[in-house]
Protein backbone atom coordinates (compact mmCIF):
# COMPACT_ATOMS: atom_id res chain seq x y z
CA UNK A 1 0.00 0.00 0.00
CA UNK A 2 1.47 3.33 -1.11
CA UNK A 3 0.76 6.38 1.08
CA UNK A 4 1.54 9.86 -0.21
CA UNK A 5 1.16 13.19 1.63
CA UNK A 6 -0.94 15.77 -0.21
CA UNK A 7 -2.11 19.25 0.66
CA UNK A 8 -4.26 18.90 3.77
CA UNK A 9 -4.28 15.12 3.88
CA UNK A 10 -3.01 11.90 2.36
CA UNK A 11 -3.51 9.87 -0.81
CA UNK A 12 -3.39 6.08 -0.58
CA UNK A 13 -3.10 3.62 -3.46
CA UNK A 14 -5.19 0.60 -2.45
CA UNK A 15 -4.13 -2.55 -4.35
CA UNK A 16 -6.17 -5.48 -5.63
CA UNK A 17 -5.37 -9.01 -4.43
CA UNK A 18 -5.23 -12.44 -5.99
CA UNK A 19 -5.73 -15.72 -4.16
CA UNK A 20 -3.05 -18.10 -5.41
CA UNK A 21 -4.37 -20.76 -3.04
CA UNK A 22 -7.69 -20.90 -1.20
CA UNK A 23 -8.88 -23.89 0.81
CA UNK A 24 -12.02 -23.84 2.93
CA UNK A 25 -11.44 -26.02 5.99
CA UNK A 26 -14.79 -25.94 7.79
CA UNK A 27 -17.92 -23.95 8.54
CA UNK A 28 -17.68 -22.00 11.81
CA UNK A 29 -20.41 -21.58 14.46
CA UNK A 30 -20.44 -17.82 13.78
CA UNK A 31 -21.53 -18.40 10.17
CA UNK A 32 -18.13 -17.71 8.63
CA UNK A 33 -15.78 -20.35 7.22
CA UNK A 34 -12.34 -21.36 8.40
CA UNK A 35 -9.95 -20.82 5.48
CA UNK A 36 -6.29 -21.06 4.54
CA UNK A 37 -5.22 -18.83 1.68
CA UNK A 38 -2.11 -17.44 0.02
CA UNK A 39 -2.86 -13.90 -1.09
CA UNK A 40 -0.75 -11.44 -3.04
CA UNK A 41 -1.37 -7.80 -3.86
CA UNK A 42 -0.87 -6.61 -7.44
CA UNK A 43 -0.22 -3.29 -9.15
CA UNK A 44 -3.86 -2.52 -9.83
CA UNK A 45 -5.07 0.21 -7.48
CA UNK A 46 -8.01 2.22 -6.31
CA UNK A 47 -7.09 5.68 -5.01
CA UNK A 48 -8.39 7.03 -1.70
CA UNK A 49 -7.85 10.69 -0.81
CA UNK A 50 -8.46 11.52 2.85
CA UNK A 51 -8.61 14.90 4.57
CA UNK A 52 -9.82 15.85 8.03
CA UNK A 53 -13.32 17.35 8.15
CA UNK A 54 -14.04 20.31 10.40
CA UNK A 55 -17.28 18.69 11.54
CA UNK A 56 -17.56 15.26 13.14
CA UNK A 57 -19.04 13.80 9.94
CA UNK A 58 -17.56 10.89 8.01
CA UNK A 59 -18.11 11.81 4.36
CA UNK A 60 -17.33 9.51 1.43
CA UNK A 61 -17.55 10.52 -2.22
CA UNK A 62 -16.96 8.02 -5.04
CA UNK A 63 -16.67 8.26 -8.82
CA UNK A 64 -18.64 5.00 -9.20
CA UNK A 65 -22.34 5.94 -8.92
CA UNK A 66 -23.32 2.31 -8.25
CA UNK A 67 -21.21 2.11 -5.10
CA UNK A 68 -23.01 3.02 -1.83
CA UNK A 69 -21.28 5.74 0.15
CA UNK A 70 -23.10 5.36 3.48
CA UNK A 71 -22.59 3.08 6.46
CA UNK A 72 -22.72 -0.06 4.28
CA UNK A 73 -19.48 0.93 2.56
CA UNK A 74 -16.41 -0.68 4.15
CA UNK A 75 -14.49 2.60 3.94
CA UNK A 76 -17.08 4.34 6.11
CA UNK A 77 -17.29 1.32 8.39
CA UNK A 78 -13.50 1.38 8.81
CA UNK A 79 -13.56 5.06 9.74
CA UNK A 80 -16.31 4.52 12.29
CA UNK A 81 -14.58 1.51 13.87
CA UNK A 82 -11.21 3.28 14.12
CA UNK A 83 -12.83 6.36 15.61
CA UNK A 84 -14.66 4.24 18.19
CA UNK A 85 -11.50 2.31 19.07
CA UNK A 86 -9.60 5.56 19.59
CA UNK A 87 -12.40 7.17 21.60
CA UNK A 88 -12.52 10.30 19.45
CA UNK A 89 -15.19 12.20 17.52
CA UNK A 90 -13.21 13.70 14.65
CA UNK A 91 -14.46 13.85 11.10
CA UNK A 92 -13.06 13.01 7.69
CA UNK A 93 -13.81 13.68 4.05
CA UNK A 94 -12.77 10.84 1.74
CA UNK A 95 -12.77 10.65 -2.05
CA UNK A 96 -12.55 7.20 -3.64
CA UNK A 97 -11.52 6.70 -7.26
CA UNK A 98 -12.39 3.15 -8.33
CA UNK A 99 -10.39 1.02 -10.74
CA UNK A 100 -10.65 -2.47 -9.19
CA UNK A 101 -13.80 -4.22 -10.45
CA UNK A 102 -16.46 -4.95 -7.81
CA UNK A 103 -17.86 -8.42 -7.00
CA UNK A 104 -14.84 -9.96 -8.73
CA UNK A 105 -12.89 -11.63 -5.89
CA UNK A 106 -10.15 -8.99 -6.10
CA UNK A 107 -10.67 -7.47 -2.65
CA UNK A 108 -11.27 -3.90 -3.79
CA UNK A 109 -13.65 -2.98 -0.97
CA UNK A 110 -11.42 -4.56 1.66
CA UNK A 111 -8.35 -2.82 0.28
CA UNK A 112 -10.15 0.53 0.28
CA UNK A 113 -11.12 -0.04 3.93
CA UNK A 114 -7.54 -0.86 4.87
CA UNK A 115 -6.40 2.29 3.06
CA UNK A 116 -8.89 4.29 5.11
CA UNK A 117 -7.49 2.87 8.36
CA UNK A 118 -3.92 3.76 7.38
CA UNK A 119 -4.86 7.25 6.18
CA UNK A 120 -7.08 8.14 9.13
CA UNK A 121 -4.57 6.84 11.66
CA UNK A 122 -2.15 9.31 10.12
CA UNK A 123 -4.32 12.41 9.71
CA UNK A 124 -5.93 11.95 13.13
CA UNK A 125 -2.41 11.45 14.59
CA UNK A 126 -3.47 8.32 16.49
CA UNK A 127 -0.32 6.22 16.33
CA UNK A 128 -2.37 3.03 16.69
CA UNK A 129 -0.14 0.02 17.51
CA UNK A 130 0.02 -2.48 14.61
CA UNK A 131 -1.69 -5.28 16.54
CA UNK A 132 -4.57 -2.97 17.49
CA UNK A 133 -4.91 -1.76 13.90
CA UNK A 134 -5.04 -5.41 12.81
CA UNK A 135 -7.82 -6.04 15.31
CA UNK A 136 -9.85 -3.07 14.05
CA UNK A 137 -9.30 -4.23 10.46
CA UNK A 138 -10.60 -7.69 11.38
CA UNK A 139 -13.76 -6.11 12.80
CA UNK A 140 -14.35 -4.32 9.50
CA UNK A 141 -14.02 -7.36 7.22
CA UNK A 142 -12.27 -10.69 6.81
CA UNK A 143 -9.83 -9.62 4.06
CA UNK A 144 -9.09 -6.14 5.42
CA UNK A 145 -6.14 -7.17 7.68
CA UNK A 146 -4.29 -8.73 4.73
CA UNK A 147 -3.80 -5.36 3.08
CA UNK A 148 -2.01 -4.07 6.17
CA UNK A 149 0.56 -6.84 5.56
CA UNK A 150 0.69 -6.91 1.74
CA UNK A 151 2.25 -7.70 -0.67
CA UNK A 152 2.03 -11.40 0.22
CA UNK A 153 0.74 -13.41 3.16
CA UNK A 154 -0.97 -16.58 4.30
CA UNK A 155 -4.39 -15.77 5.76
CA UNK A 156 -6.14 -18.13 8.17
CA UNK A 157 -9.16 -18.11 10.47
CA UNK A 158 -11.87 -16.32 8.52
CA UNK A 159 -9.01 -14.41 6.86
CA UNK A 160 -8.09 -12.11 9.74
CA UNK A 161 -5.05 -14.09 10.97
CA UNK A 162 -2.26 -12.95 8.68
CA UNK A 163 1.29 -14.28 8.38
CA UNK A 164 3.49 -12.40 5.92
CA UNK A 165 5.54 -14.42 3.43
CA UNK A 166 8.34 -13.31 1.13
CA UNK A 167 8.26 -13.39 -2.65
CA UNK A 168 11.72 -13.99 -4.07
CA UNK A 169 10.82 -12.73 -7.55
CA UNK A 170 8.06 -10.87 -9.35
CA UNK A 171 5.18 -12.82 -10.88
CA UNK A 172 3.21 -11.60 -13.89
CA UNK A 173 -0.44 -12.31 -14.58
CA UNK A 174 -3.10 -11.62 -17.16
CA UNK A 175 -6.34 -10.72 -15.39
CA UNK A 176 -9.86 -11.09 -16.80
CA UNK A 177 -12.88 -9.62 -14.99
CA UNK A 178 -16.20 -10.62 -16.61
CA UNK A 179 -19.16 -8.27 -16.43
CA UNK A 180 -21.05 -10.79 -14.30
CA UNK A 181 -20.40 -10.44 -10.56
CA UNK A 182 -20.75 -12.89 -7.69
CA UNK A 183 -21.77 -12.53 -4.07
CA UNK A 184 -19.10 -13.84 -1.70
CA UNK A 185 -21.73 -14.82 0.87
CA UNK A 186 -23.76 -16.78 -1.69
CA UNK A 187 -20.73 -18.68 -2.99
CA UNK A 188 -19.62 -19.67 0.51
CA UNK A 189 -23.18 -20.65 1.44
CA UNK A 190 -23.30 -23.09 -1.49
CA UNK A 191 -19.97 -24.70 -0.60
CA UNK A 192 -19.58 -28.02 1.22
CA UNK A 193 -16.13 -28.08 2.91
CA UNK A 194 -13.99 -31.10 1.95
CA UNK A 195 -13.37 -34.05 4.22
CA UNK A 196 -9.66 -33.90 3.38
CA UNK A 197 -8.41 -30.33 2.84
CA UNK A 198 -5.64 -29.68 0.35
CA UNK A 199 -2.34 -28.66 2.02
CA UNK A 200 -0.90 -25.22 1.35
CA UNK A 201 2.73 -26.41 1.52
CA UNK A 202 3.34 -27.01 -2.21
CA UNK A 203 2.25 -23.52 -3.27
CA UNK A 204 4.45 -21.92 -0.59
CA UNK A 205 7.44 -23.98 -1.72
CA UNK A 206 6.82 -22.93 -5.31
CA UNK A 207 7.22 -19.24 -4.44
CA UNK A 208 10.99 -19.61 -4.05
CA UNK A 209 11.94 -20.95 -7.47
CA UNK A 210 13.07 -19.05 -10.56
CA UNK A 211 10.64 -20.99 -12.76
CA UNK A 212 6.95 -19.97 -12.39
CA UNK A 213 5.71 -23.34 -13.71
CA UNK A 214 5.70 -25.10 -10.28
CA UNK A 215 3.62 -22.25 -8.87
CA UNK A 216 1.23 -22.58 -11.79
CA UNK A 217 0.78 -26.29 -11.04
CA UNK A 218 0.08 -25.49 -7.37
CA UNK A 219 -2.67 -22.90 -7.91
CA UNK A 220 -5.90 -23.96 -6.20
CA UNK A 221 -9.26 -22.45 -5.26
CA UNK A 222 -11.92 -24.53 -3.50
CA UNK A 223 -14.57 -21.94 -4.39
CA UNK A 224 -14.05 -22.02 -8.15
CA UNK A 225 -16.25 -25.06 -8.98
CA UNK A 226 -19.01 -23.65 -6.78
CA UNK A 227 -18.90 -20.25 -8.47
CA UNK A 228 -18.89 -21.83 -11.92
CA UNK A 229 -21.88 -24.00 -11.03
CA UNK A 230 -23.75 -20.88 -9.96
CA UNK A 231 -22.81 -18.94 -13.11
CA UNK A 232 -22.04 -21.45 -15.90
CA UNK A 233 -21.13 -18.67 -18.33
CA UNK A 234 -17.89 -18.21 -16.38
CA UNK A 235 -16.60 -21.46 -17.89
CA UNK A 236 -15.97 -19.50 -21.08
CA UNK A 237 -13.34 -17.40 -19.30
CA UNK A 238 -11.79 -20.47 -17.67
CA UNK A 239 -11.60 -22.30 -20.99
CA UNK A 240 -10.18 -19.30 -22.86
CA UNK A 241 -7.32 -19.03 -20.38
CA UNK A 242 -6.68 -22.77 -20.51
CA UNK A 243 -6.64 -22.75 -24.30
CA UNK A 244 -4.18 -19.93 -24.93
CA UNK A 245 -1.27 -20.63 -27.27
CA UNK A 246 1.45 -20.37 -26.08
CA UNK A 247 -0.01 -21.85 -22.89
CA UNK A 248 -0.06 -20.13 -19.52
CA UNK A 249 1.84 -21.63 -16.60
CA UNK A 250 -1.48 -21.89 -14.75
CA UNK A 251 -4.80 -20.14 -14.27
CA UNK A 252 -7.39 -19.76 -11.51
CA UNK A 253 -10.39 -17.83 -10.27
CA UNK A 254 -9.54 -15.34 -7.54
CA UNK A 255 -11.47 -15.58 -4.27
CA UNK A 256 -15.18 -16.13 -4.77
CA UNK A 257 -14.97 -14.78 -8.32
CA UNK A 258 -15.80 -13.71 -10.88
CA UNK A 259 -12.31 -12.59 -11.98
CA UNK A 260 -9.78 -15.10 -13.33
CA UNK A 261 -6.05 -14.74 -13.69
CA UNK A 262 -3.40 -16.54 -15.69
CA UNK A 263 0.18 -16.93 -14.47
CA UNK A 264 2.66 -16.05 -17.21
CA UNK A 265 6.35 -16.83 -17.68
CA UNK A 266 7.31 -13.15 -17.89
CA UNK A 267 5.88 -9.72 -18.61
CA UNK A 268 6.09 -10.15 -22.38
CA UNK A 269 4.12 -13.39 -22.15
CA UNK A 270 1.47 -11.66 -20.04
CA UNK A 271 1.11 -8.87 -22.57
CA UNK A 272 0.80 -11.37 -25.43
CA UNK A 273 -1.85 -13.27 -23.50
CA UNK A 274 -3.80 -10.05 -22.91
CA UNK A 275 -3.63 -9.20 -26.63
CA UNK A 276 -5.05 -12.63 -27.46
CA UNK A 277 -7.83 -12.40 -24.88
CA UNK A 278 -9.09 -8.87 -25.54
CA UNK A 279 -10.81 -9.66 -28.89
CA UNK A 280 -12.81 -12.50 -27.29
CA UNK A 281 -15.20 -10.19 -25.44
CA UNK A 282 -14.74 -11.94 -22.10
CA UNK A 283 -14.71 -8.72 -20.09
CA UNK A 284 -12.12 -6.34 -18.69
CA UNK A 285 -8.54 -7.53 -19.38
CA UNK A 286 -5.37 -6.21 -17.73
CA UNK A 287 -1.76 -7.26 -17.11
CA UNK A 288 -0.78 -7.14 -13.42
CA UNK A 289 2.35 -7.93 -11.42
CA UNK A 290 3.13 -8.82 -7.81
CA UNK A 291 6.39 -9.07 -5.93
CA UNK A 292 9.65 -7.13 -5.77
Amino acid sequence: MIVRPIDGGVEVLAPAKLNLFLEVLSRRPDGYHEIESLMVSVNLHDTLIVREEASEDIILECDDPELPTGGDNLVVKAAERLRAAAGIRRGARMTLKKVIPARAGLGGGSSDASAALVALDRIWDLGTPPDRLDAVAGEVGSDVPFFLHAPSAVCRGRGERVEAVTLGRPFHFVLVAPEVGLSTAEVYHALRPPETPRPIGPVLEALDGEDPAPLGRSLFNRLQPVAEAMRPELARVRDALAGLDPPLDGSLMSGSGSAYFGLCRDLDAAERAADNLKPLGLGWVRVVTCGP
